[in-house]
């Protein structure tokens, strides 16, 4: 199936801004990205981590000359903006949510259209060619622009090509029970930058851990099953062997993103508890030591 010349998908963004003198530093000892890094028309991926390093909330950033901008899952603006409301005491850093309402315009294929001038374009980030941030007020007057070239993309399709690309979703695949690595994030992890919140677990789970679990790419025989689903060995039915986290259908076939546990390699199949006779095989995005097999940008490990 050919894709149309223009093929987007919209839904609502989740916005923070942080400004003030100290910014770059705030976010630096908060989030897991090196923050010395960031250029004007580049964006980092980062977390947020606790204590214990596990993961409270992902996001993206985005230097806007006085402002850092952070693109986030609107269901963790709530959370983000506390979290870091927190630590902004006495700090030359305000944390806030823009007045406006905003849409995220995400668009996929070979090329994305060249921003007007009205919109905040990001860069490539896993299958996402572009994404734009518009003002809701001036999202319907964009969207009728695109409609003439292109074409929007439905839900189920757009959460498929997330999925194939094994970009995990904060809410969806991401909670606070997991930790950076095993939840694919190695990406958004500096080695290279010194002490964060979490940063001593991260350091102590790479340089002496061995994952207890990882993310993973299914590929069901039938279904998807959802969200929640529990997966077994056959030879082990009472025993949890993975988890799906996400599920929707593509033209190659159901599949999904989850975990499994240390024990469970690559090409292994496993199976739907719920029963139904679906069948779930693994595909590898996270080695065992945390590490990712395709970057956010798209470019493959060599001994993958």
């Amino acid at each position: 199936m050919n894709d149309p010349p223009l093929l987007w998908h919209g839904e609502a963004a989740g916005i923070l801004e942080v400004s003030g003198g100290d910014r770059a530093a705030f976010l630096q000892g908060l989030a897991t990205a090196d923050f010395r890094t960031l250029g004007s028309g580049s964006a980092l991926w980062s977390a947020a981590l606790t204590p214990t390093g596990k993961v409270l909330f992902t996001f993206r950033a985005a230097d806007r000359g006085d402002r850092v901008r952070l693109l986030l899952s609107p269901g963790r603006v709530e959370r983000a903006a506390a979290h870091f409301g927190k630590y902004a005491l006495f700090r030359d850093v305000r944390v806030e949510a823009p007045p406006s309402k905003f849409v995220r315009l995400d668009f996929y294929g070979e090329d994305a259209p060249p921003p007007p001038d009205e919109v905040d374009a990001w860069p490539p980030f896993f299958e996402l060619r572009a994404t734009w941030i518009v003002d809701a007020d001036r999202a319907g007057a964009i969207r009728e622009r695109l409609a003439a070239a292109g074409a929007e993309m439905a839900e189920e399709e757009a959460q498929a090509r997330r999925i194939e690309a094994g970009r995990p979703d904060d809410l969806r695949d991401i909670d606070e029970s997991r930790t950076a690595d095993e939840a694919g994030l190695a990406a958004a992890v500096s080695i290279a930058k010194g002490c964060y919140v979490g940063q001593e677990i991260v350091a102590r789970m790479r340089t002496y851990g061995r994952l207890p679990r990882r993310l993973v790419r299914f590929r069901f025989s039938s279904g998807p099953p959802a969200p929640g689903e529990r997966l077994v060995r056959a030879d082990d039915p009472a025993r949890e062997a993975g988890l799906v986290t996400s599920s929707a259908r593509s033209p190659s076939g159901p599949l999904g993103l989850g975990y499994v546990g240390r024990d469970v390699e690559d090409g292994a199949t496993l199976a739907a508890a719920g029963g139904r006779g679906i069948e779930a095989r693994i595909e590898r995005i996270v080695e065992p030591d945390g590490e990712r097999t395709v970057e956010p940008d798209g470019e493959r490990k060599k001994d993958a």
